[in-house]
């Protein structure tokens, strides 16, 4: 087998995906053979590609010569015929195992012996895909990131029957195309999507929980944890019906819940609220100015508070606004509103609860902290049903004025942050025991796929096992949920630090 690529084609080339990676390996120097069943979406893609090359040179990051020579290695074909003599074939169809073991099977009698097959599967088996195409041993996966043009991290996989030669020459392509690559095993999602279908799905239950609104995740999601993109943001982007695939082909293989497809992900598309593409999706547009005038607070302190160690100040006796940091609540109908610190627990712990007619002037609030690293800028505050307006805005004006974002969630379990992270952090942690991939190639695929500041094995070992026991133990004992049942090495950090 040759070594050596020199000539690559991309089936699918009409679509988004496909056309990424043409453009990857026309950069990278390589004869691109663009294919799809339609001649107009190749021509839809020849233009995009001129505009993204044009743009590229307008930003200095090449010259017009290399543009030139970019698009002159775009060839577009409608016949799968002319793959004949390509050294390797990336596909970039539809997510579909019996489509895709098709097209492998025709390529097959096409191709020279040498020719390499790749799929862009994000969900599916490599294994599976090569089975009885004919040449499973020339078969790899290459999950490229979206847009591909811009993301450089690829998820390498083997199938079952992949030989070393075929993945080494892949891998060795995949370089010197530029790109940037991470190996992982040949199971459901490899690492990025089997992180994240499960979370995004999260995300759309706890909308559909009432939790919080789309925005309020958002914005929780990125000032509590830094990601570049909150995943209502990014759901819009991909589009509902897409998570609809990546759960249908998903949870089938895995029989994990939470891949499955949640009913309001059904229901928005079933209305064509699809996100960015229809127009409309999970977010709203709603934006709401945060407060520029505060009420007047005291503090009163119970105990050591996570939110504010080294205390608040601006606090004066007998304020609108009474803040009890470190837990304890007193009940005062004087206040405009009375501010609980809550750790793992919910609000309803202090001021008790009455079957969906609880609420006063009290409010819960954490500032979330990734265990013991310095407190984030959100406040996450916790409102019961009939939680006065008047307190949570007062709630607001106070945080936001001394420059914290503020978010209001329902008074559930783990809140929004926790309640999203916390099971992904023990998918990480499981993963990292079943060999998936290394812990090292689990963040780089999260920070360079996802644009996350640090990765999910990274920033949970940071923050304490022993603290992430706590919280997913406290979040699972409320909410019966096996997502939050504490991974092996939490348990374990739990159990090394009672007999300390």
């Amino acid at each position: 087998m040759s070594t050596q690529i020199k000539k690559v084609a991309v089936c699918g080339a009409g679509g988004t995906m496909g056309a990424g990676i043409a453009l990857v390996a026309a950069r990278g120097g390589y004869q691109t053979l663009c294919f799809d069943l339609s001649a107009d979406a190749l021509a839809r893609q020849r233009k995009a590609a001129q505009k993204f090359f044009d743009r590229s040179v307008e930003k200095g990051r090449m010259t017009p010569e290399a543009r030139d020579a970019a698009m002159a290695n775009l060839v577009d074909t409608t016949d799968l015929n002319d793959l004949a003599d390509c050294d390797m074939v990336i596909e970039a169809i539809f997510e579909n195992l019996d489509v895709k073991k098709d097209l492998f099977a025709k390529l097959n009698g096409i191709c020279k012996d040498e020719t390499i097959f790749a799929s862009n599967t994000s969900t599916l088996s490599i294994t599976q895909i090569a089975g009885g195409c004919g040449r499973e041993d020339r078969v790899v996966g290459m999950h490229f990131c979206l847009p591909a043009q811009v993301m450089k991290l690829i998820e390498m996989s083997r199938g079952i029957n992949t030989s070393d030669e075929t993945f080494n020459t892949a891998w060795a392509w995949t370089e010197a195309a530029g790109q940037i690559s991470v190996e992982t095993q040949d199971k459901p999602g490899f690492i990025l999507n089997a992180l994240l279908v499960p979370f995004n799905n999260d995300v759309i239950r706890a909308i559909e929980a009432g939790l919080a609104t789309p925005e309020d995740i958002d914005t929780a999601i990125k000032s509590g944890l830094g990601y570049k993109m909150g995943p209502c943001t990014l759901l819009d982007l991909i589009g509902l019906d897409t998570q609809v695939l990546l759960g249908e082909a998903f949870f089938p293989i895995t029989l994990d819940p939470r891949a499955a497809v949640p009913p309001l992900c059904r229901r928005m598309v079933a209305a064509g609220k699809l996100g960015n593409k229809s127009g409309q999706g999970l977010l709203t547009g709603l934006t709401r100015e945060k407060a520029t005038e505060a009420p007047s607070f005291s503090i009163v302190s119970g105990g050591n508070s996570r939110s504010f160690p080294d205390g608040v100040d601006g606090a004066v006796a007998g304020g609108d606004v009474t803040i009890h940091l470190g837990g304890g609540y007193v009940a005062d109908a004087s206040k405009t509103a009375v501010l609980v610190e809550l750790d793992t627990e919910c609000l309803g712990v202090h001021t008790g609860e009455d079957m969906g007619d609880e609420g006063s002037n009290a409010v819960g609030f954490a500032r979330y902290r990734n265990g013991d690293d310095a407190p984030s800028n959100l406040i996450e505050l916790v409102r019961q049903p009939n939680t006065t307006d008047a307190a949570i805005n007062a709630a607001r004006a106070v945080f936001e004025v001394a420059g914290f974002d503020t978010v209001v969630c329902k008074d559930l379990a783990g809140r929004i942050v926790d309640r999203l992270v916390r099971p992904k952090y023990n998918d990480a942690l499981r993963f990292l025991d079943e060999g998936l991939a290394t812990a090292a190639d689990m963040d780089k695929t999260c920070c360079m796929g996802l644009g996350y500041p640090d990765g999910p094995i990274a920033r949970v070992t940071r923050g304490g096992l022993a603290r992430h026991y706590d919280v997913s133990k406290a979040i699972q004992d409320m909410t019966g949920l096996a997502g939050f049942n504490p991974a092996r090495r939490a348990v374990v950090a739990k159990a090394r630090q009672g007999a300390s």
